[in-house]
């Protein structure tokens, strides 16, 4: 399990933080041990009040113990793992308090030790503690056969960011269809009568009527080609000219290109706002789930406490019960009887908190399952749309970056090529413009 300690003073901010069950599914204090106190809040006055005694502004030594997440350790491996940890530490016989937490589907532990020794009113020093937490996490990975994360198996592998990039959904660029652009100009050309309407029928399929450099009429295309009206159309300058008019009222191919770039962000703006309308909704729902889940998990754990509580009670009773008073009971203690009795019924009372013990873990590993599942649907959640924002992200950058790069008109007569090569279908993007 990963282990990650601090020296730190302010007790009143720690215990918040430990018993904060706005944040936590459940906080269980597991151990309280070595202070007059028996709650979490008195243990750490006692360590400050204490303190006051010496020069330490940092009287408490916290360390958080994180296994694996898809691994469920017992209580026995949490607490060999603190035991090792004190030992290694100089801390083995301090005070110190055990706090579980259990959040996401996962289940960690917190524990605290104080620094001080109260014989010689001296701060324990912790040198090179978090070299020997760090040893003692690759034991504990290698013990208990769990998969060790690269950055604990060698340094430079560590991830700075502790994302796994692979697990989100990779940006893509978009297909291309075959559609002939000049087949669609015409049919664009065919529907109208002037130039408005010529540009109403280009820009539903993202296209823009321009002003070329000495050619007359050229239009330019959301994917940053621009090509004459004349060679798109297959008619004559002068022929395009009677029906559009003087192309000097036109926009320049420069201004053409810009106009696309603006359109290009504000859709892919609008279709990313609609991912993350769509993932908040989601999200809410899950939240849902979420907080229904824990209630009822919390109200589980809770029935099961009342139950073997009453249970507890009603078998000490029946222990009870085998000493008899009177001559009978003095007959017992003559006989041996009695303390036969009581070997039994300890024997017994150890099988049944061991019992208690085990239905315990048993609901807990089932609802830890239960929550780390739902979680996991969270995750992949924000995962998928946090790709598909990204693979929006660089399509429109890349187109914008095309638009931005210098445009060639093309020539007027290409010699060189054939009649077939030159009415070649030109693929272009497919947008969802």
């Amino acid at each position: 399990m990963i282990l990650k300690g601090s020296q730190r003073g302010h007790g009143c901010q720690l215990t918040r933080h430990l018993m904060n069950a706005d944040d936590n599914d459940h906080v269980e204090v597991h151990a309280v041990v070595g202070f007059l106190g028996d709650s979490v809040a008195e243990a750490f006055d006692e360590i400050e009040a204490i303190s006051k005694g010496t020069r330490c502004h940092q009287p408490f030594f916290s360390v958080s113990l994180s296994p694996p997440p898809e691994e469920r350790p017992s209580i026995a491996t949490f607490e060999d793992a603190i035991a090792r940890l004190a030992k290694a530490n100089g801390l083995l016989d301090q005070p110190h308090v055990v706090i579980f937490h259990e959040k996401d589907g996962r289940r960690h532990a917190h524990a605290v030790f104080s620094r001080i020794d109260a014989q010689s009113m001296t701060a324990i020093n912790l040198p090179h503690f978090k070299n020997r937490m760090q040893n003692l996490s690759r034991e504990l990975f290698f013990e208990n056969q769990w998969k060790m994360p690269n950055g604990l198996r060698d340094r430079r592998l560590k991830s700075p960011t502790n994302v796994t990039l692979a697990e989100w959904q990779a940006a893509k660029r978009r297909g291309k269809n075959a559609i002939d652009q000049k087949a669609l100009i015409q049919q664009c050309w065919a529907v109208s009568d002037d130039m408005a309407s010529f540009e109403t029928a280009l820009a539903d399929h993202g296209y823009l009527l321009a002003r070329g450099d000495q050619r007359g009429h050229v239009i330019v295309c959301h994917d940053g080609e621009v090509f004459t009206a004349a060679r798109a159309t297959g008619l004559k300058a002068k022929d395009i000219r009677a029906r559009l008019g003087d192309p000097s009222k036109l926009r320049s191919v420069s201004e053409a290109l810009e106009q696309h770039q603006q359109a290009l962000r504000t859709q892919f703006r609008k279709m990313a706002g609609e991912v993350r309308e769509g993932l908040s909704q989601q999200c809410q729902q899950l939240e849902q789930e979420r907080k229904a889940m824990i209630a009822n998990h919390r109200s589980e754990r809770a029935a099961l406490t009342q139950g073997q509580a009453s249970r507890w009670k009603r078998e000490a009773q029946a222990r009870q019960q085998r000493y008899r008073s009177g001559l009978v009971g003095i007959w017992q203690r003559l006989t041996g009887k009695r303390q036969t009795i009581a070997k039994e019924n300890a024997h017994q009372a150890l099988e049944a908190l061991e019992r208690d013990r085990r239905q315990v873990d048993e609901l807990r590993t089932v609802q830890l399952s239960e929550r780390f599942a739902l979680e996991q649907q969270r995750s992949q959640l924000r995962k998928g749309a946090f790709g598909l924002v990204q693979e929006i992200k660089m399509d429109r950058d890349a187109l914008i970056k095309r638009l931005s790069e210098p445009q060639t008109l093309p020539k007027r007569r290409r010699s060189k090529l054939t009649k077939s090569q030159d009415n070649e279908i030109s693929p272009i993007p497919d947008l969802g413009l």
